[in-house]
């Protein structure tokens, strides 16, 4: 049973910037500009620019925010650092995006509460929870199990190979254990 709401936000719910979403769709390259824009399903977009060359490592955020109560429409232009460190493997760097607010490494930058900037977990004024700080102790693992089926169901629908039952299990059995058995024994479903 789930605790009842606070109006606290989780992260599955506010408007997010993750970086590893902009790498894997190429809208960060190395020694390259990009240029692009993101949208949400709740038809919020921002156009974007990000460079991420030796003397410049930033990617520049360009949009509307609309206050609920006057209507009024202002207009946001900034740019957002990037920073790297080196990789704990030895090969390569890691980039992280330096927030706005606090100056902090983010890998995911969050805009909720009413803020008109993009800014880490922490650097909100109200906490922004994990979806599991939200649930009771006894409902935890019922959460976790849903959304690792969730995962797995979305991964079984991308893998295209084909599933071999007790036929390969026949297959691969010992020449040993077959001497006993009759041709009649052996029936496939």
């Amino acid at each position: 049973m789930e605790r009842h709401s606070t109006g606290a936000f989780t992260t599955g719910e506010v408007g997010r910037i993750e970086l590893s979403y902009l790498l894997r769709q190429g809208l960060i390259k190395r020694g390259q500009s990009v240029y692009g824009s993101l949208s949400w399903t709740n038809g919020s977009s921002i156009s974007f620019a990000s460079s991420f060359t030796e003397g410049s490592r930033f990617i520049r955020l360009s949009y509307y925010n609309e206050n609920s109560y006057s209507g009024e429409r202002t207009h946001h232009d900034y740019k957002i650092q990037l920073t790297t460190i080196p990789s704990n493997l030895g090969k390569g760097e890691i980039i992280y995006f330096v927030c706005p607010s606090t100056g902090r490494r983010a890998r995911i930058l969050y805009r909720c509460y009413g803020s008109k900037i993009w800014k880490c977990r922490t650097a909100h004024q109200n906490r922004i929870y994990y979806e599991s700080q939200q649930c009771s102790k006894l409902d935890l693992h019922n959460i976790r199990y849903w959304t690792l089926e969730k995962e797995l169901d979305r991964c079984y629908k991308k893998s295209k190979k084909k599933v071999y039952h007790n036929y390969l299990r026949w297959a691969i059995l010992p020449k040993a254990l077959l001497k006993g058995l009759n041709s009649d024994e052996l029936r496939f479903p």
